[in-house]
């Protein structure tokens, strides 16, 4: 018979936080994502294959964690890689933040 006595659970283990998604139509490259933090701001990171350049944009979620974001015509390419951030720590993301799915090459 289980005991409620102090001690005498199994330790639960620590929760990783729950990596936000996202998705990229073309045209005019509307980034729409969920799993963020609500009424956050959030920043959008394309990066560029062969390229050194990384560009960054900041936009806000909505008050249900969900993100729909037009980007300029000019910030993407059939080259660039988009992904997302609300900021969380991450110990194993990339700069120590948890990044959304990368969309690559989605071009306008």
């Amino acid at each position: 018979m289980p005991t409620d006595a102090p001690g005498e659970h199994a330790p639960v283990p620590p929760v990783r936080p729950t990596r936000p998604v996202i998705g990229a139509s073309r045209g005019q490259v509307l980034v729409t994502g969920a799993g963020f933090l609500p009424d956050c701001p959030v920043t959008v990171r394309i990066t560029y294959t062969g390229e050194d350049i990384v560009d960054y944009f900041t936009y806000i979620s909505d008050a249900d964690g969900c993100l729909c974001a037009a980007l300029p015509e000019t910030a993407i390419t059939d080259t660039g890689h988009i992904a997302v951030t609300d900021n969380r720590r991450d110990a194993d993301g990339d700069g120590g933040l948890l990044w959304s799915n990368t969309v690559s090459g989605v071009p306008y």
